[in-house]
């Protein structure tokens, strides 16, 4: 770690003490040249490896850039990198690290958010491992391979009827009622909604154009409802290319939640479960796996398989 500090004859000192290492210390005329020469030494003395923070914000931006994951990879990087097992180069980072930030990460946080986390690391560290045996023929142990994930946490299968919908719609804003129910008219994600311009929107069709989402790019069916409420959003949009809806992401989802403590329901009800619902409203209608998978963009059967909560009775109705 990097110590600079101003001397009284108005030059800048910097000294590097790393554990393990030998310490060093240089003086400069300005503190951009301290800076530089500080930078370059820690990584001299450290093997050439950047920190687990700079790897990770450089996968977010190079492997996720424009999707909507990015922001949420990004920000779940810095959260990560607050724990001080982390806070180390990338070949000083060992098993035992990582299993301190997991032991931690438990005593605060659902074991399904420590394994985003702990999955995250390991992404992060299997994509700069394959670019740093690609630049030298070298290769790093990734400390996650012997580690113990937790499981996930078990799917919501709520399904959100169209009363308990409209319940949540009336104790909402306008807009945020149009986003909501647009995302349970079109099973589209949050960030899919927020994205769309009034391009995207091809109406006298009955579709819409879902630009680098989740699973790439997709055409969307509309239903006459979301018809109606895409031409409502498009007359009251600012036009020039700007998204038809100005709102954060999160203000969204907290609608949602703020309608359904004011209602009294139970925290299951959640905007991503109005997706789950409308791809089992779909899949209740009869459709085979590969329709459904236009309206719900997945390219895995498997996903729908776990979006499309039927149950015995709904079976029986298309049997008769």
């Amino acid at each position: 770690m990097a110590t600079i500090r101003k001397l009284p004859s108005g030059r800048w000192n910097v000294q590097i003490r790393i554990k393990g290492k030998i310490q060093a210390s240089s003086t400069h005329p300005t503190r951009e040249s301290a800076v530089q020469w500080a930078e370059s030494r820690e990584r001299e003395l450290t093997g050439g490896h950047p920190s687990f923070l700079d790897v990770g914000h450089a996968y977010c931006h190079e492997v996720l850039q424009r999707k909507p994951s990015q922001l949420i990879a990004s920000n779940r990087v810095d959260r990560i990198c607050k724990y001080r097992s982390l806070q180390k180069p990338m070949h000083l980072i060992t098993l035992q690290d990582v299993n301190s930030f997991k032991l931690a990460r438990l005593e605060g946080a659902s074991s399904t958010t420590c394994r985003d986390e702990l999955m995250m690391i390991r992404r992060v560290f299997k994509w700069y491992n394959q670019e740093y045996h690609a630049r030298t023929g070298l290769r790093l142990a990734n400390p996650c391979d012997l580690l113990t994930i937790p499981r996930p946490g078990k799917p919501r299968d709520r399904v959100i009827s169209r009363g308990e919908l409209g319940n949540l719609l009336q104790a909402m804003s306008p807009q945020m009622a149009v986003i909501v129910e647009l995302a349970f008219e079109t099973a589209m994600r949050r960030g899919e909604i927020l994205k769309l311009t009034p391009s995207d929107l091809h109406l006298r069709d009955r579709f819409l154009r879902v630009v680098d989402g989740k699973e790439g790019s997709r055409d969307v069916p509309l239903t006459t409802r979301a018809v109606g409420l895409l031409e409502a959003a498009l007359r009251d949009a600012e036009g020039g290319g700007r998204p038809l809806f100005t709102v954060a992401a999160y203000s969204v989802t907290q609608a949602v939640r703020r309608a359904r403590e004011a209602l009294g329901m139970g925290d299951d009800i959640r905007l991503h479960q109005l997706r789950h619902s409308r791809i089992t409203e779909v899949a209740r209608m009869g459709l085979n796996q590969l329709q459904i998978m236009v309206v719900s963009g997945h390219r895995d059967i498997r996903s729908v398989q776990r979006y499309a909560h039927l149950n015995v009775l709904d079976v029986l109705r298309l049997l008769d």
